[in-house]
């Protein structure tokens, strides 16, 4: 997992997201592009903790299975693994129900979803 890979696009977002939800709609391919950056940003902390399921003897199918076995062996806090499952369903919903989202509530909650990203990134790089 790409620490640096993360954090660069949650500044990324932030830094491209506009002050008002009708600006926010108005953008077109950028906002897409905004979409593709949580995507990539949340795929790439759930690989972190896939992989140190990996490191745990955790035998996990999908990032869910990986997220629910860390926190049942108390690897992984309650907070974090409750904001881990949070990211895999978003990034369900990102990667292949696209027309399911809902630019005002992504925009409502876009800073919530970058902190959830930030905290579970700030636990694979030293919570563990």
């Amino acid at each position: 997992m790409d620490g640096e890979k993360v954090l660069e696009s949650v500044e990324l977002i932030r830094k491209s997201l506009p002050p008002t939800l009708e600006e926010f709609r108005a953008m077109g391919l950028a906002k897409d592009g905004i979409y593709k950056r949580l995507e990539f940003a949340t795929g790439l902390v759930l690989v972190g903790l896939y992989e140190l399921a990996e490191e745990q003897g955790i035998r996990a199918l999908s990032y869910d299975d990986a997220v629910r076995g860390l926190a049942e062996r108390s690897i992984l806090p309650e907070h974090i693994a409750e904001k881990a499952i949070f990211l895999v369903r978003l990034r369900e919903v990102l990667m292949y129900d696209y027309d399911l989202i809902n630019d005002e509530i992504a925009f409502r909650d876009m800073g919530e979803y970058l902190e959830f990203i930030e905290e579970v990134l700030a636990f694979l790089s030293h919570g563990r």
